[in-house]
């Protein structure tokens, strides 16, 4: 029988041109050989270009795109490359295997989850379906969760999460994250042992379950591990810095038969260690593969000489980390601005002025960007862009009034100012635990029966229609109530808000929401907010018609759908770009964040935090240092400057070389 061989499309139908489209660096990155590579791309460098024209290069080539493995962090980037790259050598590169980390553990288990006792029609649970299977769980267990506060269902997923993806025990990860639950190991423990038994039976796997069930068909089932590494003959992997323990196992064991293995990242922009990512993966990258060759992209193409002339001197402060020096293309800009300011309230007065005057210099709405290292240093220029009608969307999660703990608190100075908001009480009294919501119910018509429902919170013939475990938590509700209603007329808002925060309202944030100690300060920045106000009144005015709270839409004043200034954490912010970036409360223990600096290795991952902030702006970067904060219960007090202000003046100073930013001192008086 005669056999008939089809060819691949000639190189010619190739449209690459890499002395065109890229430069020195890069181009070695895409011709690089065989073998493991590391290639340390920085800030504005043109990762993404790189990796899609070394995709190009390896098909161009003659490797099969289907012997191609390419892990990123979002689908959205991975369908982007291998459709850029698919149009450059005029073949279609789809074929190979990319995705995220976890829609290709899926497409992989699908064909041998037998192995590990799954069915290959397993299903897969969200966060939700997990947080649901878990109270379950948590109400079978019987480990006496309802006559103590004891962690929320989705609290206990996320904990579990933070052990399985570190690799920690969960006794470790309890401390770590949920100190305020340790005395609960035993009972946590046999909750999440029953989760895991649950989830076997029914044949459901969560997302973590996707990578820890991949990485334990690799290491237990040698055969599978063969035909795996084997069929891959290239893997290319995205931000390597974000990998987490088990995704850099994974890699290490896809890897294992060819070797040539490329990972592109920047350890200076590793920031997720509270999600799990571990740096070390890429720091240790040459240690694992001691015959790898490094590469450096550090020609940035997003940012002004001055600006990264000041992220180059920051970043250098880190002992942990590949050297390197971006070089900008683009030509010289104005200097950044470090920015004395003499409180939050004026720092809020500058960055709106600011913005309305680049608006008058032609820049858009979309251009700008306010970026912060907590979400509660927004708040009082939330406030004020309202009141200057600049429009803004938070991309850092909802608006500071708008949170929930932030309305868990309000609800309580609510019903002190209006005893027949009943919204406000069955806000307040869901969250003692024992009481749900038919009881919050029953508890309000009996207050709403009375003369005084705030005094009638004290009745004894409520309390003793109440079952025991409500009745002991109605008792200490009724007992805050009436101290703050003794409170209420003659105190302040800010006083009555730290009331709140002394007594076991913290029991509820601690046991409901994660990050609790982040939500706890945002709950304290509120209460120095309202030490501006004489009354309760004035208060709750003023942030019901400022806020969410009355129903207003993200994005105030006129303008299109996509014409609004982005307010952002820097952890969010991440490989986005605009062109001009304010950076607020640059102030010690405020950014860099107290704890973080308590921790092993926490200051050098927050000087990587302060890098990303910087290298976010294209033109113009404004960093601001209000003079004075507030302490709950005190007056102001002084804030140095940040950290990383003061390293870098005091290496000028020590050197005698310029300082990289001019010292702006704002006059006027900001917000009243």
């Amino acid at each position: 029988m005669k056999k008939y061989k089809l060819k691949r499309p000639s190189a010619t139908s190739s449209h690459l041109d890499y002395d065109r489209d890229l430069n020195e660096q890069q181009r070695q990155v895409v011709e690089a050989g065989t073998g493991p590579l590391l290639v340390i791309a920085g800030a504005g460098s043109g990762k993404t270009h790189t990796l899609t024209y070394r995709m190009a290069h390896l098909v161009d080539r003659g490797v099969d795109p289907k012997n191609i493995l390419l892990l990123t962090f979002t689908n959205r980037a991975s369908r982007a490359m291998t459709s850029r790259a698919s149009q450059l050598v005029g073949v279609n590169v789809t074929r190979l295997w990319g995705g995220t980390f976890h829609s290709t553990a899926n497409r992989i288990l699908r064909r041998h989850a037998d192995r590990l006792g799954y069915p290959s029609d397993y299903t897969i649970i969200d966060r939700e379906d997990a947080s649901t299977l878990m109270k379950a769980c948590t109400s079978d267990a019987d480990v006496g969760h309802l006559q103590k506060r004891f962690p929320k269902a989705r609290m206990l997923v996320n904990l579990f999460s933070l052990s399985r993806n570190t690799a920690r025990s969960v006794g470790e990860a309890l401390e770590e994250r949920y100190p305020y639950f340790s005395h609960l190991y035993t009972p946590i423990s046999k909750i999440l042992g029953l989760y895991e038994v649950r989830k076997k039976q029914m044949g459901l796997m969560d997302f973590d379950d996707l990578l820890i069930n991949w990485s334990r068909l690799l290491t237990d089932h040698d055969d599978v591990r063969r035909v795996l590494a084997g069929r891959f003959e290239y893997i290319l992997v995205d931000e390597y810095q974000d990998t987490n323990h088990i995704q850099g196992v994974i890699v290490d064991q896809m890897a294992s038969v060819h070797h040539n293995l490329m990972v592109v990242g920047d350890d200076c922009q590793s920031i997720y260690a509270f999600r799990g990512a571990d740096y070390r993966n890429i720091l240790e990258f040459p240690e694992r593969y001691p015959e790898c060759r490094e590469f450096r992209l550090e020609t940035n193409y997003r940012s002004t000489p001055q600006i990264l002339e000041l992220a180059n001197r920051s970043i250098a402060h880190n002992d942990k980390q590949y050297e390197k020096t971006l070089r900008a293309s683009r030509p010289e800009g104005p200097m950044p601005a470090h920015v004395h300011l003499r409180d939050a309230n004026q720092q809020a007065a500058f960055v709106c002025q600011r913005i309305l005057e680049l608006l008058d210099e032609g820049l858009a709405l979309e251009d700008i960007a306010v970026l912060y290292r907590s979400h509660h240093h927004s708040m009082e220029l939330q406030v004020e862009m309202t009141r200057c009608e600049i429009p803004f969307v938070v991309r850092s999660g909802l608006r500071f009034f708008e949170q929930a703990h932030i309305k868990d608190a309000l609800a309580y100075l609510r019903f002190l100012y209006n005893c027949r908001d009943e919204l406000a009480f069955l806000r307040l009294v869901r969250q003692w635990y024992g009481i749900g919501q038919k009881r919050a119910g029953d508890i309000w018509m009996y207050l709403d029966s009375q003369p005084d429902a705030l005094a009638a919170v004290e009745s004894e013939k409520l309390a003793s229609s109440l079952p025991g475990r409500a009745a002991k938590s109605w008792k200490n509700a009724s007992k805050l109530l009436t101290d703050l209603r003794e409170m209420r007329l003659a105190e302040r808002p800010d006083t009555l808000l730290g009331a709140l925060l002394d007594s076991d309202f913290t029991d509820h944030i601690h046991s409901t929401f994660e990050n609790a100690d982040n939500r706890i300060s945002d709950l304290e920045q509120l209460a120095n907010y309202a030490a501006q106000f004489d009354s309760l009144d004035s208060f709750l005015g003023e942030i019901s018609l400022l806020s969410g709270i009355s129903g207003q839409e993200i994005g105030v004043g006129a303008g299109e759908d996509d014409e609004y200034v982005c307010l952002s954490s820097v952890h969010q912010a991440k490989g986005l770009e605009w062109t001009a970036v304010f950076v607020l409360n640059l102030a010690h223990g405020e950014f860099p964040h107290r704890r973080a600096m308590e921790e092993d290795e926490g200051l050098e991952e927050e000087r990587r935090l302060f890098y990303v902030a910087t290298t976010r702006a294209r033109n113009e970067l404004y960093l601001c240092h209000p003079l004075t904060g507030s302490m709950r219960g005190g007056g102001p007090v002084v804030q140095r400057e940040s950290q990383f202000v003061e390293e870098i003046r005091d290496e000028c100073e020590r050197k005698g070389g310029e300082l990289p930013w001019e010292e702006w001192r704002i006059e006027g008086p900001g917000v009243a």
